[in-house]
């Protein structure tokens, strides 16, 4: 048998994420910082630029003539500063006065710019690889001069392009370290996980008991722990359950098989007349009878539990339904000296076969403990149902588990047509189908059993169990 496919590991996940956060961060603050080295570079290379023309301006208008000018070219060098600067000055004619063009940089044309204004950073022409700035103004003798100063751009694109790779190398490294140390703290963080599914895995049918300690184990699992711990509790409880279930589910099978098996055996001893088969087969059915209804009531509550059972909603008219239940328990009733009143009144949207089981239950049940001579009464009153009862009481220590599966209060008083101590699991059953609940309250006065109908409850009219709370 393959194993099933493993899907993603949860440290890797959180890992990648906490690196793909950490590298965007990084990328961010790099892209802003790249954005500010370059908007910073173009503010000081187009201040150098317009500052130079002013100077060169102010050179020119400060010369004797313009030969003076030519034989000092050191000096405007030295003024440019770097092999990436250019400076041009022309006659109006073209003739070049002054040329200072390292890279032999050919230039497009250009408008200069007035005389009389100063230059701003708008006028300054760029292009890819350069950046251009053109003057007019006057030489000592009044010449119409025109002044160019530029830069090459190749120097300013190399330190970005240098930059931009830290940029991209830092954001790279820092993803994968903080990869690397996400996944490291991750995998420490994740311990009490893998602390809890050994302790989970350990925990077997004669461990159900074993729960999960909070000491260790961090403040954000508390509640799946707790949970967890609640899901085990229910799942010991439910096992002890079903194996008492299984212990009084054999005890309840074997004394209608040994009846079986002694009345046989007994009776195939010695030869017996017809009657008396005939009278053993009569027992024989009965012990058949009740192992039937044993079977049946079983299947019941299994598919009931499972939910299996759909529910056939009607409106049910339960003064006429308790008039049906009275006629049907009237002759157990008179055997045993008891009147049977029917209080019921209103309508109910409910199961009719279900209800009718439910309070047939209960009214056998009644018929069995009621005291001689009492009336037992079937009603409804503040949205329920209810069958009352006058006889002894029950003992607190019973009332909780009334309903639990075989459960009898007195054993002894077994009858051969009773439900084998499930009719009132099967009311409980019945009642968790309709989304409501059973209850039961005893004292000297009576014994009511209620069916409280929680999203369909009966619009009954006035009535009033006696002896209820």
């Amino acid at each position: 048998m393959s194993e099933p496919a493993r899907g993603p590991s949860l440290a890797w996940r959180l890992a990648t994420a906490f690196a793909l956060v950490c590298a965007l961060v990084l990328g961010v603050a790099g892209i802003f910082l790249y954005r500010s080295l370059e908007s910073e570079l173009i503010y000081r290379d187009d201040q150098a630029l317009l500052g130079r023309l002013e100077q060169v301006r102010a050179l020119i208008q400060d010369s004797d003539s313009l030969d003076a000018l030519q034989q000092r070219p050191r000096l405007y060098q030295n003024m440019l500063a770097n092999q990436e600067s250019l400076l041009l000055v022309n006659r109006a004619d073209g003739t070049p006065v002054i040329t200072i063009n390292p890279w032999q940089q050919a230039l497009p044309p250009l408008t200069p710019i007035a005389e009389q204004r100063s230059a701003q950073a708008s006028d300054i022409q760029r292009w890819p690889t350069l950046m251009l700035l053109a003057g007019a103004t006057q030489g000592p003798r009044g010449e119409a001069l025109t002044v160019v100063v530029g830069k090459r751009l190749a120097e300013r694109e190399a330190m970005l392009a240098s930059y931009r790779l830290r940029v991209y190398l830092a954001v790279g490294l820092g993803g994968l370290l903080a990869f690397a140390l996400g996944l490291l703290l991750l995998r420490r963080a994740l311990w009490p996980l893998r602390h809890m599914t050994e302790t989970v895995a350990g925990i077997d049918l004669r461990s159900l008991g074993r729960r999960l300690q909070l000491q260790a184990i961090p403040r954000e699992l508390h509640e799946p722990v707790q949970a967890l711990n609640g899901m085990l509790a229910r799942l010991d409880e439910s096992f002890q359950r079903l194996s008492q279930f299984s212990a009084d589910l054999a005890h309840e099978i074997r004394t209608p098989l040994h009846n079986l098996l002694g009345s046989n055996g007994l009776a195939l001893n010695q030869p017996r007349s017809s009657a008396e088969y005939q009278e053993l087969l009569a027992s024989n059915l009965e012990e058949f009878e009740r192992l039937n209804r044993m079977v049946e009531n079983l299947l019941f509550l299994a598919r009931a539990d499972h939910g299996e059972r759909l529910l056939n909603r009607q409106l049910i008219e339960l003064h006429d339904l308790g008039e049906d239940l009275c006629a049907y328990f009237e002759a157990l009733a008179e055997d045993r000296g008891l009147q049977l009143q029917n209080q019921l009144q209103g309508s109910l949207h409910a199961d009719l076969q279900l209800v009718q089981r439910a309070l047939a239950n209960l009214l056998a049940n009644a018929v069995r403990h009621a005291a001689a001579g009492s009336t037992v009464i079937l009603g409804a009153a503040r949205g329920r149902l209810f069958v009352s009862n006058e006889g002894e009481p029950i003992g607190a220590a019973h009332v909780g588990k009334l309903f639990d599966r075989f459960y009898r209060v007195d054993p002894s008083r077994a009858a051969p047509g009773d439900s084998g101590g499930l009719g009132l699991a099967i009311v409980r059953s019945i009642m968790h189908l309709h989304g409501g609940t059973v209850d039961v309250s005893s004292d000297e006065h009576a014994t009511v059993f209620s069916l409280v109908f929680d999203t369909d409850a009966p619009r009954s009219g006035p009535g009033r169990a006696p002896g209820a709370a």
